[in-house]
């Protein structure tokens, strides 16, 4: 036993030690809570008591890795058949579309045998595979329905590439599926044949729907919800103000307004038609110099473009009554247009243009180089930025 003398001598050098010895042993970010115990223990010898104390280790965390909840991405050719890969009828006894996933819900469509089917979501929502059938569109959109699984194959990702590409189709033209309108499909849903020149109309509606901008609907007609009526509508703010016999609306015996589409909706629009409806949904517009390089300028600044152009070469002097000779130097012509609005909503990083063109045959949205571009507006050129000029001034420029 020490003497109360001899412990108050040798405390401070205890504590000394004890701390020299918790700095070189100890973690930094345990050493403060070390040196207290220290600090305690050398105090309990200076005072003559000896408590017990208990140091409790500190907690130890596990970090477990993050939970990755990102859907994995469809990969094209991996046999899963996923909505959105493709196939194609492998089967020399071709394919029958059929309206349910058996052979006793009868039978359509024949597919032969190299044709490209893609995989598509069932008007259930539900598995797109079940059993030996497969839920399916066809390469255009226009069809959908049920085949047998075992006589298609689903295609390699580097032959859908290809194929893609040669009908100006990509992932990232893709990106712009939602606002993508075809004006055949869409005037069967105001109850129209499908047969239009509402190339004008439907261009602007879809460079509306990029810009966030909304037209109003026809006064006197109840909108159906459908991008019918919407086309519409911008037919008829359009042409309203400039000739009431194409803005697609008609009076009834009654005295009410219905739409007039066999007739009406075979008239061209212009671009004082498309600035009248700019204004009709409190955007703006701006003068675009037809030609690659200012879209593209256009399209940096924020703009969606809408541009005429041609599918024909023009007549040369003194052959105005041959043929008409489809371009070959641009994109597919759709639905027999030769004149021709369509709308340029945006760009890739490689500098391609990406188009909706509303008589595409494929009913999606294009990637067009700027040489294609130019090759369509040959002949017809024309251009109109459109905007939301939010919370600018809402008026043309």
């Amino acid at each position: 036993m020490f003497s109360d003398g001899i412990r108050r001598a040798l405390g401070p050098v205890l504590r000394t030690v004890a701390n020299a010895a918790v700095e070189k042993g100890v973690a930094p970010p345990l050493q403060p809570a070390a040196k207290a115990v220290a600090n305690f223990a050398v105090s309990s010898f200076e005072r003559g008591t000896s408590p017990k104390v208990v140091l409790n280790p500190p907690p130890v965390v596990v970090q477990r890795p993050p939970v990755d909840l990102t859907p994995t991405p469809n990969v094209q050719g991996d046999q899963d058949m996923a909505p959105g890969e493709w196939l194609i009828v492998s089967s020399p006894e071709n394919v029958y579309l059929r309206p349910g996933p058996s052979a006793e819900s009868g039978q359509s469509v024949l597919f032969y045998k190299g044709t490209k089917l893609q995989v598509a979501t069932p008007p259930d929502n539900g598995p797109a595979v079940r059993g030996d059938f497969v839920y399916i569109q066809d390469a255009n959109r226009q069809q959908q329905g049920w085949v047998r699984m075992s006589h298609t194959a689903e295609m390699t990702e580097a032959d859908t590439k290809t194929y893609r590409a040669s009908r100006n189709q990509s992932d990232a033209a893709d990106e712009y599926q939602g606002i993508y309108v075809n004006q055949f499909d869409a005037e069967t849903q105001v109850g129209g044949d499908g047969r239009n020149a509402n190339c004008g109309p439907t261009a602007t509606l879809m460079a509306f729907l990029k810009q966030g901008l909304e037209i109003p609907s026809i006064p006197g007609i109840t909108h159906n919800g459908t991008a019918g009526a919407d086309v519409q509508a911008v037919r008829y703010w359009g042409n309203r103000l400039t000739d009431t016999n194409s803005d697609g609306v008609t009076t009834n015996p009654q005295g009410g307004t219905e739409y007039s589409l066999t007739t009406e909706n075979s008239q061209y629009t212009g671009f004082q038609d498309v600035k009248n409806a700019v204004t009709a949904a409190r955007g703006s517009w701006a003068k675009v110099d037809a030609n690659s390089e200012s879209i593209q300028k256009a399209i940096e600044s924020g703009m969606s473009v809408v541009i005429s152009g041609n599918f024909v070469e023009a007549p040369a002097q003194g052959s105005e009554n041959t043929d008409p000779v489809v371009k070959s130097d641009t994109w597919a012509q759709g639905g027999g247009a030769q004149e021709h609005l369509v709308a340029v909503v945006g760009m890739t990083t490689e500098g391609n243009f990406i188009v909706c063109d509303p008589a595409a045959s494929v009913r999606t949205p294009l990637e067009v180089t700027p040489a294609e571009l130019d090759a369509f507006m040959r002949g017809n050129a024309g251009a109109i930025g459109i905007y939301d000029p939010t919370p600018g001034p809402r008026s043309g420029a």
